[in-house]
């Protein structure tokens, strides 16, 4: 009897009479694949999120052609970078107009990067006069010829506040584009001067000299005129247009002598017309008529005029009257009653009313 050996069955698996591995089943590819995917998975999002935090971190450059230089450095600034090396090239275009930035508009930058600007304007610009200038316009006119701003320090001066008062390059001086100037602007305050000791008038010609106002008080003192004190104290700083106090020494104001109240008598009766008529009623009637006091003279009470009664030729005849007074009224007294001793007629009254008269 003859036996058929078995057929093999094409699915099932051979033996390895070679030496050779069998064939990976399915499931163990699969697992591959799945594997190498998810490796790529990550190293792309990892390169996406590096890409990502890079473009985070970065600004893109704004675009400043044809902006003033001015403007072209607030633009780059107020974007977070800044204004590297500025070239000045001739061109049609009037000075200071950017022509070139590198690198250009929309770069992804860092912060803080520099941007290289091609400016319209002489290779060699001439310095401008700045000593008219603010400290801002300045600023604007070096940029815009080419040149660079240096230092800029305060210093004590008349001139306003902020005001250029000195520049390291003298004005129309040409130099090389991209030279630093440095500025020296006023603070708008100065040392008060020294004026104590001074004349008055000397002293306001300093203050006014510095731009200084003046308040001028008064101090009684020997030194009539003189400055005796100031505020704020010499040498000081103050405010341009500031006012300073000084104190300026007066002589004392005398006392005023009182002004006696005068009695009734003296009030009312010592007077040239009141007297005149007394010696006309005291003269005899048909007397030649009196033709004036030629003075008069009142004291407590008493009164002596000195009248003229005639003339002869080249002579004028005058004549003593001597009174004393009575309420309203005046009543003659003799020369030698009022003359006498122990009489009351005031001291002041006798060399007048007791002296010889000469016409």
């Amino acid at each position: 009897m003859t036996t058929t050996p078995p057929v093999p069955n094409p699915q099932t698996e051979l033996p390895d009479t070679e030496g050779h591995r069998s064939p990976l089943p399915t499931y163990g590819w699969v697992i591959i694949v799945v594997v190498v995917g998810l490796l790529a998975a990550g190293l792309t999002w990892l390169v996406m999120r590096g890409d990502s935090e890079d473009r985070a971190g970065s600004i893109e450059s704004p675009s400043v052609i044809g902006f003033t230089i001015e403007r072209a450095t607030t633009t780059i600034e107020g974007a977070g970078l800044q204004v590297g090396e500025i070239t000045l090239q001739p061109s049609e275009l009037d000075n200071g107009l950017v022509l070139e930035q590198n690198p250009p508009a929309a770069t992804s930058l860092a912060p803080g990067s520099r941007i290289n600007l091609v400016v319209s304007g002489d290779a060699n610009p001439i310095v401008p006069d700045l000593q008219s200038f603010n400290e801002t316009d300045a600023v604007n006119a070096l940029i815009t010829v080419g040149l660079r701003v240096g230092e800029i320090t305060q210093t004590s001066s008349s001139e306003a506040a902020g005001q250029v008062v000195a520049q390291s390059i003298p004005a129309g001086e040409q130099v090389d584009a991209g030279t630093t100037v440095d500025l020296r602007v006023s603070s708008g305050r100065v040392g008060v001067a020294d004026v104590v000791g001074l004349t008055t008038a000397e002293a306001k010609a300093a203050l006014r000299n510095e731009g200084f106002k003046i308040q001028e008080q008064e101090q009684t003192s020997d030194q009539v005129g003189v400055v005796l004190s100031q505020s704020p104290e010499a040498g000081a700083e103050a405010a341009v247009g500031s006012t300073v106090v000084i104190t300026v020494g007066t002589s004392p104001t005398p006392t005023p002598t009182p002004t006696p109240t005068p009695t009734p008598v003296d009030q009312a009766v010592c007077g040239r017309d009141v007297l005149t008529k007394a010696v006309e009623d005291s003269r005899d009637s048909g007397a030649t008529p009196v033709q004036g006091l030629q003075d008069f003279i009142c004291v407590g009470g008493w009164a002596v005029a000195i009248a003229q009664i005639g003339e002869q030729p080249d002579q004028i005849v005058l004549d003593q009257f001597i009174f004393t007074a009575d309420g309203t009224d005046w009543n003659r007294v003799s020369r030698n009653e009022a003359c006498a001793d122990g009489s009351d007629l005031p001291e002041p009254l006798r060399p007048a009313a007791c002296a010889d008269v000469v016409g």
